[in-house]
């Protein structure tokens, strides 16, 4: 029988969303004694819609050497305890600890999968930051048997570092449907434009701020994320036209969806963008930068439209140019979109698929897998 460990460095974010859709199914798939997710035990909240037996924690203090041994202690006890058939490592910490601990030499009694969830050189940092951290990908690459990439354009790029193409598998991500029948409720005349996200340099949230700003009598604009330190973080100053709303739950942010014109996304990089995902799911456009992932997501003209990265104007023209109605057809495209291609349901059968394929070749015996023990 499949045994699965899952190990993430982090599950906020992104991540998270990933192993809340992929668990819950898995158990479902394997049994409950079989699926277990190692993550830091601060991060736990973040997956409030996991059965909690399916978790086992980690203390995680800072990204440090210290870290780096909690964390590779803690993979070589779980996997010591689960005698797994598939290790799924998520994000480039994760993966990188687990291939070094177990990528070299002999070979394992368990299959190895990496997903780097956006890879760490597809992000704005310097040429030489980017350069290493390219070659230590490609030297690692072959210590993965199998390397899930979330987009077409995580593919490309793996691609174009080197990468072998025999070991990468493109499983697109796909999200529950958490359509709401019920809008939060928002009254304004404007266009009614959804920010959701970190307010932070890769969300280019200060590139919004500049292009509602010349707009305010044909825009309103909710925020749903809070800032974090570094550059372009904002507020910069309070404007009526602009409501902050903090963080949200995702039912929460399924209803904002609801009453929303358009979500907009104006990142500077994006290895997918689940929010444009969240957005189509709930039947709302939107207006996206034409960068990475976004771009598969988003049809230009029809479920909303893709703007240059850092370009406030054009993000204004393409947020100022439609009434409601029109809005609404591309949402309704929008969800089309999203129930043809990018569910849950989708993602999971084809990770089911990929594990099942690895499994065959796998020297792992099918014993019942041993309790697991908790660390709190």
């Amino acid at each position: 029988m499949m045994r699965i460990l899952h190990i993430a460095e982090s599950a906020q974010g992104g991540v998270g969303t990933y192993l809340t859709e992929i668990l819950s199914d898995q158990a479902r798939r394997y049994g409950e004694d079989r699926v277990r997710a190692l993550v830091p035990a601060q991060h736990a909240a973040h997956l409030s819609g996991v059965d909690r037996r399916l978790l086992v924690t980690w203390q995680r203090r800072s990204r440090s050497a210290g870290s780096v041994f909690a964390l590779a202690a803690a993979i070589r006890r779980a996997i010591a305890q689960l005698a797994p058939t598939i290790v799924h490592a998520h994000s480039s910490f994760a993966g990188g600890v687990l291939r070094l601990i177990y990528g070299w030499g002999r070979r394992p009694p368990f299959r190895i999968v990496y997903c780097p969830h956006g890879w760490a050189f597809d992000r704005r940092s310097s040429t030489i930051k980017q350069r290493l951290i390219e070659r230590i990908e490609r030297d690692l690459a072959p210590s993965a048997d199998r390397i899930v990439l979330i987009s077409d354009h995580e593919r490309r790029e793996a691609l174009r570092i080197g990468i072998d193409p025999g070991r990468l598998a493109l499983v697109l991500n796909g999200i529950a449907d958490l359509h709401s029948d019920w809008p939060a409720r928002w009254q304004d005349d404007r266009v009614r434009v959804l920010f959701v996200g970190r307010l932070d340099t890769q969300k280019g949230f200060d590139t919004l701020l500049d292009a509602v700003e010349p707009i305010q009598d044909e825009v309103a604009v909710r925020v749903i994320g809070k800032a974090v330190a570094g550059p372009a973080t904002a507020p910069r100053k309070r404007s009526p036209q602009i409501e902050y709303l903090g963080w949200r739950s995702l039912s929460e942010v399924a209803t904002e969806i609801a009453a929303a014109d358009v979500v907009a996304i104006p990142s500077r990089w994006e290895g997918f963008g689940l929010v444009a995902l969240e957005a189509m799911c709930g039947g709302c456009a939107v207006v996206a930068s034409d960068v990475g992932g976004l771009r598969e997501i988003v049809v230009d003209g029809v479920t909303g439209y893709l703007v240059p990265p850092d370009s406030p104007e054009r993000l204004m023209r393409a947020l100022s140019r439609h009434d409601r109605a029109t809005w609404q057809a591309m949402g309704a495209a929008g969800r089309a979109r999203y129930q043809a291609t990018f569910t849950a349901q989708r993602m999971n059968d084809e990770l089911a698929a990929l594990y099942a394929e690895l499994a065959s070749t796998s020297a792992s015996d099918t014993a019942a897998m041993p309790g697991m023990v908790q660390h709190a």
